[in-house]
Formats: structure tokens, C-alpha cells, sequence
């Protein structure tokens, strides 16, 4: 994927998107589902704020993980917030990066579960 780059007010040169949001997360299957899932959530209810409890709640996630994937989206310019509200705006490059994302995390998804699908019907549920 290929970030947009941004210049700071000082002329420095800063990636902004998905993959940089990204970064530093857990490279592990839980973290991916709730990005997935909450980049979803706040796609579909594109400029409507929302709080990390609000979602939270409607992901049935933890706040606290809900928290800290939310401060790396912004911090990747995927999302924006005013004090404990987020919303996701539309934006023809950051739609993109999440298009290519979340249908990643969908093939991977489903291949993971195929796998093991396979693994329990060549040897039985242990």
C-alpha cells in the first residue's frame, strides 16, 4: 500500500494512512477482527461522531483496545477526533486503503477458518 505523505508545519515530510495507523498495533488475529470490525462500524456512519464507549459497546470489545486502535487511527489520519468523539470522513485515498484492508482481512479470515475446518474433519475435534 502506498501512503499519502503529509508536510508539517515545519516542512517535515510525515506518511499518513492506513499502514501507519497500523504500526505498532498486535500482529495478532483478535487486534485485526476489531480493526476490521471497527473500521466497518465507522465507514458505514461515515462523518457521525462517536464515542470509544459508544463503540465499544456496539462491538463488544473492551474500551481500552477499542481506545488504543482508535488514537493509532488518527495518529494515521484515518480517522478524526474532537476530545472523546471520532468520526470517519469519506476521502477517496483513505477509502481505498481501507477497501484493500479490510478485503485482505476477509480472505484471511475465511482461509484461516477453512483451514481449520480441514484440520478438524482429517482429525477429529480433540
Amino acid at each position: 500500500m502506498h501512503a499519502a505523505v503529509r508536510t508539517d508545519r515545519y516542512g517535515s515530510a510525515e506518511t499518513m494512512g492506513l499502514d501507519r495507523a497500523l504500526h505498532g498495533l498486535p500482529d495478532d488475529r483478535a487486534t485485526e477482527n476489531t480493526v476490521r470490525e471497527l473500521l466497518q462500524l465507522m465507514s458505514h456512519h461515515g462523518g457521525e461522531w462517536m464515542r470509544a464507549s459508544e463503540l465499544s459497546q456496539k462491538l463488544e470489545s473492551p474500551e481500552y483496545r477499542i481506545s488504543v486502535i482508535l488514537s493509532k487511527l488518527v495518529a494515521g489520519f484515518v480517522l478524526f477526533s474532537e476530545g472523546d468523539r471520532f468520526r470517519y470522513v469519506h476521502d477517496p485515498v483513505v477509502d481505498l486503503d481501507v477497501k484493500r484492508f479490510l478485503t485482505r482481512s476477509e480472505v484471511h479470515s475465511n482461509l484461516a477458518q477453512n483451514n481449520l475446518a480441514r484440520f478438524r474433519s482429517r482429525y477429529g475435534q480433540r
